[in-house]
């Protein structure tokens, strides 16, 4: 295929036309027309002496090129104008500063051969948009020209480093990290050491010991004595087959759902019948084992007490009855319930009950349960009133010594009656603080 020969001024020349030519010439095509144009002029105008030589761009600088170098007539390109081809300008002489200066170029008008009408046709029924005049050939030779910086394509917008900056500034410094994880070490630590004082405090009580095996008694005797039903239970019964796999799709993706069209998982809720507590044979178990096992240790505890850390308070000396709210309760005494619970547990004629009622099992737990937790909840009670005796034994000589103190200062004022009243030379109060 025979290069394209280009003639004719610049300045009539369409902005796809001087694009072609800044191809060819192998500098930038972008910019506006006024830019391509002065840039293929200032191309021109340098590389004169070796542009003139070329039969394509002979055209460019005129006729005075032609008239020592005959050249083939110039094919334009298919998208020139429609004008009569005229060679009026072939016998201007050329000057001899042509090549020192710029020389005006005069328009020339281009036509277009026959045989390109029918493309010139087709082009006037699809025109090209201006983004397919303004782009550049997938062949263009500028591949091969080196990149200048009027060439480079737009940069790409920021990429999101910035973000990935900032959250690797916020990070912590592993001075701090270290830090942070020696301090929740230390706390969990001392959590746990709390929570182990808590729990030694709340286990170092007879009354607590005393409350949960009775509490473990009842539930092991209801599990045994109910007969309990089953039922099983589906979480998203309500709920239609798509919600379920939604649901279990946005918790658990990794489980496939079942094609059957299951709700869901399922799972066993036991509950005891109605009918069982309006049954004599449950109400007698559970009474038979609250008498020796609650009932009279609580009663007989209330009753007797044998610690000497609660004295009996002084009688009031105003004529007025306290009030119910300040009036003095006796507290539980956890060794003697647990001295009066294992005696009961022992002597209590759960046959003869059993007989007389005709309930089959009354005694659900077994002498031998029975005895045994007595027995704990006893030596429990023991080590706790043990611990406390020094002090109570202190405080009862003390207070056995302030009364003979007093006794002995009455007698001596009966003695000598034309004395005052001497008074105990330390008060009630002060002995007791002294003693603890």
């Amino acid at each position: 295929m025979a290069p394209v020969a280009y003639s004719g001024a610049l300045q009539p020349k369409k902005k796809s036309e001087l694009q072609e030519i800044a191809i060819a010439l192998r500098i930038s095509d972008q910019g506006t027309k006024d830019d391509l144009h002065a840039r293929i002029k200032k191309h021109l105008d340098n590389n004169q002496d070796a542009l003139e030589d070329n039969p394509v761009f002979a055209g460019l600088f005129g006729r005075r090129k032609r008239s020592v170098q005959p050249q083939p007539p110039p094919v334009p390109p298919p998208s020139s104008r429609f004008a009569p081809v005229e060679s009026t300008h072939d016998n201007k002489p050329r000057s001899s500063t042509g090549r020192s200066r710029v020389t005006a170029l005069d328009p020339i008008r281009e036509g277009t051969p026959v045989k390109d009408l029918r493309d010139v046709s087709s082009f006037l029924k699809q025109p090209l948009s201006p983004q397919d005049s303004n782009s550049t050939p997938a062949n263009s030779p500028r591949r091969d020209e080196p990149i200048t910086p009027s060439s480079l394509p737009p940069l790409p917008p920021s990429a999101p480093t910035s973000v990935v900056k900032k959250v690797v500034e916020q990070l912590p410094k592993p001075s701090e990290v270290k830090a942070a994880v020696e301090a929740r070490q230390q706390e969990v630590l001392q959590n746990g050491y709390e929570l182990l004082l808590a729990l030694r405090a709340f286990l170092s009580n007879s009354r607590n010991i005393w409350s949960l095996t009775s509490v473990f008694e009842l539930l092991y005797i209801l599990s045994v004595t109910i007969p309990w039903k089953t039922v099983q239970v589906r979480p998203f019964h309500f709920l239609s087959s798509t919600e379920v796999a939604h649901q279990l799709n946005a918790f658990l993706p990794q489980v496939p759902i079942s094609p059957r069209g299951d709700l869901g998982p399922k799972f066993d809720l036991r509950y005891p019948p109605s009918g069982v507590f309006q049954t004599y044979a449950f109400w007698a178990v559970v009474f038979h084992w609250a008498v020796p096992t609650l009932i009279l240790p609580t009663l007989v505890g209330c009753l007797i007490s044998f610690n000497p850390n609660q004295p009996p308070k002084p009688k009031s000396k105003s004529p007025t009855t306290p009030s119910p709210s300040k009036r003095p309760v006796a507290p539980l005494d956890p060794l003697s319930a647990s001295i009066v619970r294992l005696a009961v547990q022992t002597a209590y004629p759960y046959t003869t009950i059993a007989t007389r009622t005709g309930v089959v099992g009354i005694d659900v737990l077994g002498s031998q349960w029975r005895i045994w937790s007595a027995s704990v909840g006893l030596a429990f009670a023991f080590a706790e009133a043990i611990s406390g005796t020094p002090q109570a034994v202190a405080k009862t000589v003390l207070h056995e010594q302030r009364r003979g103190i007093k006794y002995d200062l009455e007698e001596e004022d009966n003695d000598r009656e034309s004395t005052p009243t001497r008074r105990a030379l330390m008060s009630r109060e002060d002995v007791e603080n002294e003693v603890d």
